[in-house]
């Protein structure tokens, strides 16, 4: 784990206008030498960050990249009682959390990189440095775990919600149990951890990952998309994030306040396979996808006509 240094910060905001700055310039800025912000420069270049150098000129950046900004993040969102945590890089913002979890206080990690990023089914989540959000989210409930079934499809929700802030017209339906999709092709995930705690409460550590800036990745096999190429715009990180911790806040609220019950309409409208012919789990089931349960259980109508719910699993849809 390594904490997000705030002259990187500051240096990818200079930068950020895709002009040259010479080293001396940048030094000043920073208050640091000139050899510190070669080092600097090294760095983001070690990360995977294209910097073009030039002799007499001094540095670029090749793609805009504003870095996480932990001040503007805790100023916007004004709560005492969520504490965040920005990093440069960690192996899971879902392990660091676990790993480091205070009682009854609400934690926010988001890091700029991982290195073990992990989805469902331990499935590798491709995390490349500055480009998307790489968040979790540690949430006391004063309820038992088995009260939270279908809080995944919750956090999904609210995180649709958050982008439609940023970019409001966006056309994102959600795939049973956690994913987000954009003409058929992976936008988000989430990831949730349920712990026991004491006197019959719980904690939740939500995992969300959105592809947001990120332009090419030949390592991810599945069709994806990401913000920038929907919207053909640079999406500030920043701004999303703040409204991700607003729009989890108001759904978890609710959610801890009246259950799934709430949301089932909610989904119907957002639902990416509702009425689709569709498998479960490699094959084991084949029907027709008819929304979910009130226990957040996938509804499907087996070929035999038989509506059966399923609590797990991993859905696709068939092609004809």
């Amino acid at each position: 784990m390594k904490a997000l240094s705030l002259k990187l910060c500051q240096l990818t905001s200079i930068l950020s206008d895709l002009s040259y700055h010479d080293g001396d310039s940048i030094g000043k800025q920073l208050g640091i030498t000139r050899s510190a912000v070669w080092k600097y420069i090294k760095k983001l270049q070690e990360y995977g960050v294209e910097v073009s150098s030039i002799k007499n000129k001094g540095y670029a950046l090749k793609e805009p990249l504003l870095a996480l900004d932990k001040e503007f993040i805790c100023k916007e969102i004004d709560n005492p009682n969520i504490s965040v945590e920005t990093l440069e890089s960690v192996d899971s913002t879902n392990s660091y959390l676990r790993k480091n979890l205070k009682d009854n206080q609400r934690q926010i990690c988001i890091s700029e990189m991982q290195t073990s990023g992990r989805g469902r089914m331990s499935r590798l989540w491709h995390s490349p440095f500055g480009k998307n959000i790489y968040m979790s989210y540690a949430y006391y409930f004063k309820k038992d775990i088995s009260s939270l079934t279908g809080l995944s499809l919750v956090v999904s929700m609210a995180m649709l919600s958050a982008i439609k802030e940023i970019i409001p017209n966006i056309d994102i339906k959600l795939k049973w149990p956690n994913d987000g999709m954009h003409n058929d092709c992976k936008l988000m995930g989430n990831l949730i951890n349920l712990q026991a705690e004491a006197n019959g409460s719980s904690v939740a550590i939500m995992g969300i990952g959105i592809n947001v800036n990120m332009k090419h990745a030949s390592e991810i096999s599945q069709k994806w998309e990401s913000l920038q190429s929907i919207s053909n715009s640079y999406i500030n990180r920043n701004s999303l994030c703040v409204a991700l911790i607003h729009n989890l806040n108001a759904y978890l609220e609710r959610f801890s306040k009246y259950g799934l019950r709430d949301f089932v309409i909610e989904w119907k409208n957002l639902d990416y396979l509702y009425n689709k012919d569709i498998y479960l789990n490699n094959g084991e089931v084949t029907g027709i996808a008819k929304g979910i349960n009130e226990q957040g259980n996938l509804l499907i109508k087996l070929n035999n006509g038989e509506l059966k719910s399923f609590s797990c699993g991993d859905t696709s849809v068939r092609k004809l």
